[in-house]
């Protein structure tokens, strides 16, 4: 056995390649803001059951004899999990959230205290919870200071999926697009995308829009989380043959048509107060639809967003400096 030589340390290698990572991780939001109670406890629990093998116990209520609080237990260290989701990812009323994190936790305490040694709330909650959750979870520590309290949320859960092998993910989420799918453009896929766009918009007061290069800066000031800034920036090589495809269109307006669509639906969700990163998923899914998208469409849908935040008035400009005398 040959020895590390001092002071040297081994570097893991990501099984996953970027695009994998950021693709994987939009697919999971999505896939979390579909899933709301029984649907959500189990995509957790398959989650957990691929992550841990039989350590993870799969719990489910029987009857009149419900769950006792509990659904999903780690036997190797006396975790126990209680879910809550939401619909759409979108917490409507605190109330809810916080009585079912007091009861289901009573009900834990009463029925399986010999067996549980920290309890943790699940949630698919996208837009932060309330200070209200925060502080009952701090009360059930206070009143039970030999357990440890925990919540997952989404970033929980994203760092116990890329704990997974790919093939595994892939099962889970479906496939990312590879570089060699990005490099192999298809122009089918894009028409197909627009195609389902264009008949969004028919409906739509239209006005050309102004379709202009934006500072390249824009992409930090409006705050996106990491993975979506990877997507946009990654889509931005293939930009050009968006460009060139609305261009060639038989229907001079295309983009501009497809600009208005996307503009209005970012005043709408702009308006209802949604963090960057919540528009970006709604973006997203408005050009892929729902399901399992396929690479092909993966990469035609990033390049069309990269395409768009680039040229249109999607996101915000960073305000000019002020000219000085």
């Amino acid at each position: 056995m040959t020895s590390m030589p001092p002071g040297q340390q081994v570097t893991a290698v990501d099984p996953f390649t970027p695009s994998q990572r950021y693709y994987w991780r939009i697919a999971l939001e999505l896939r979390l803001r579909k899933s709301n109670s029984d649907a959500f406890q189990d995509f957790f629990s398959t989650v957990m059951g691929l992550l841990h093998g039989d350590d993870f116990v799969r719990v489910r209520p029987y009857g009149v004899l419900g769950d006792k609080g509990c659904d999903g237990y780690l036997q190797s260290n006396g975790q126990l999990f209680q879910c809550y989701g939401a619909l759409a990812g979108e917490l409507k009323q605190v109330a809810p959230l916080t009585n079912k994190m007091t009861d289901d936790f009573a009900k834990a305490l009463k029925n399986l205290s010999a067996i549980m040694k920290e309890w943790h709330m699940v949630h698919n909650i996208a837009d932060g919870l309330p200070v209200e959750a925060v502080t009952t979870m701090n009360t059930l520590k206070g009143a039970n200071p030999t357990l440890t309290f925990g919540f997952i949320g989404i970033e929980g859960f994203s760092d116990r999926v890329f704990h997974l092998q790919p093939f595994q993910i892939e099962s889970l989420l479906g496939p990312a697009a590879s570089d060699t799918d990005a490099t192999n453009f298809d122009n089918a896929a894009l028409r197909d995308l627009v195609q389902h766009l264009l008949i969004e918009t028919d409906a739509i007061d239209f006005e050309p829009q102004d379709l202009r290069p934006v500072p390249v800066n824009k992409l930090n000031y409006n705050n996106l989380p990491n993975h979506w800034k990877q997507l946009i920036a990654g889509g931005w090589k293939n930009a050009h043959l968006v460009g060139q495809y609305f261009d060639r269109h038989p229907d001079p307006l295309t983009g501009e048509r497809i600009a208005k669509r996307f503009k209005d639906r970012y005043d709408y969700l702009k308006a209802q107060h949604l963090s960057p990163g919540d528009i970006m998923v709604s973006l997203y899914e408005l050009v892929t639809g729902i399901g399992n998208v396929p690479p092909q469409k993966q990469v035609a849908a990033q390049s069309l967003l990269a395409f768009l935040f680039e040229n249109c008035d999607i996101f915000e400009r960073e305000p000019a400096a002020p000219v000085t005398q």
